[in-house]
């Protein structure tokens, strides 16, 4: 693999009833945190509500990772992609239940 090259490019109905969908995007990229630049998000498509969101595309206060839930912005751990995705994937199961 080499900068530039997508690893993971996916996007998926969760909830058919509730109209919920996860996007996971992610590119290697040698510049950024954790060699690549990733997107996970998990939304409502017919209301646009975006209910989840993993990122690194710019550094905060709270790192360079982001969790981003409603409003509230916080810093994850990055330890590699497939365990990012395996927690955001709990987490999205955790919420989806909620709803």
């Amino acid at each position: 693999m080499a900068d530039g090259d997508v690893v993971l490019d996916r996007n998926f109905e969760v909830d058919a009833e509730e109209g919920t969908r996860v996007e996971l995007f992610a590119v290697e990229r040698s510049d950024r945190p954790g060699g690549y630049h990733y997107r996970f998000q998990y939304y409502a498509s017919e209301e646009g509500e975006e209910l989840l969101r993993y990122d690194n595309a710019h550094d905060s206060e709270v790192g360079p990772h982001h969790r981003h839930e409603g409003n509230e912005l916080t810093g994850i751990a990055f330890e590699s992609l497939s365990a990012h995705v395996a927690r955001f994937r709990e987490e999205v199961l955790r919420i989806n239940a909620r709803r």
